[in-house]
């Protein structure tokens, strides 16, 4: 599956980390400031969100899959590690022969209508429960779900008793150690560790300049050593010099 994170370069990389649902009554919400009514769904419980920073005291901005919205700090646990499932995976079936309506709110109103599913359509896009509106003496939640019509993604609910589920969820049992203070600052590249590779090149690379440079200062001096012979003393007898040939030459 195609990461729905956006890549970015070193320069622009802040921290980011999963968090661990672990309460049965963890929201996602689609604003930190209006809680009551920005509910929109209820995450499954043992699976993760992606947290990508603060929004306040009391939010983390975070994604589900490819929603962007917000989590209680509270409510999900840091964790340092890459889950292999991060996000829950689950299908299901219009199971209703006359169809059934994708509503903007978990409620029986005509009004939020978005779009009608044809009997046994099958739902893949699933991603969690929300209490409702319910039928008299049926205790079902909705389904929070997003369709495609006409090449357009709509987002919405379904009641859950007029549909089939193809599969229970199974609990995701990853766990990493967990992080009490995260931080979401940038990591300076500076500040990282060099490899022994990279130590390796920098010591030559300042190594071997120095060499040249030792090296064209003794020069002179090597040859000089090597190519001027050394002239014999004149001789000395008493009070006069005895005469060489050689000095003629």
């Amino acid at each position: 599956m195609t990461s729905p994170f956006l890549t970015l370069t070193k320069a622009q990389q802040r921290q980011a980390f999963y968090a661990k649902v672990e309460d049965d009554q963890t929201y996602f919400y689609s604003d930190p400031v209006d809680q009551d009514s920005s509910k929109l769904f209820i995450l499954p419980q043992s699976y993760f969100v992606y947290l990508t920073d603060d929004a306040n005291d009391e939010f983390f901005v975070a994604q589900y899959k490819d929603l962007y919205g917000y989590v209680k700090k509270q409510e999900v646990t840091v964790m340092k590690g890459t889950p292999n499932t991060p996000f829950a995976s689950a299908n299901f079936t219009i199971a209703d022969p006359e169809g059934l309506a994708l509503y903007a709110s978990p409620t029986f109103t005509n009004s939020l209508q978005l779009a009608r599913l044809e009997y046994l359509t099958i739902i893949s896009t699933y991603y969690g429960t929300m209490p409702g509106e319910n039928v008299p003496d049926l205790e079902n939640p909705w389904y929070y779900c997003k369709i495609n019509q006409e090449q357009t993604d709509i987002f919405g609910y379904v009641y859950s008793y007029f549909c089939y589920k193809e599969s229970s969820i199974p609990t995701n049992t990853e766990s990493f150690d967990v992080i009490d203070s995260p931080s979401f600052d940038s990591t300076p590249v500076s500040s990282q560790p060099l490899s022994e590779v990279a130590m390796a090149f920098i010591v030559i690379g300042v190594s071997l300049p120095c060499l040249l440079i030792i090296y064209l200062l003794i020069k002179p001096s090597l040859q000089k050593g090597k190519f001027t012979e050394k002239r014999k003393p004149k001789k000395r007898h008493g009070d006069y010099f005895e005469f060489d040939e050689n000095d003629l030459n």
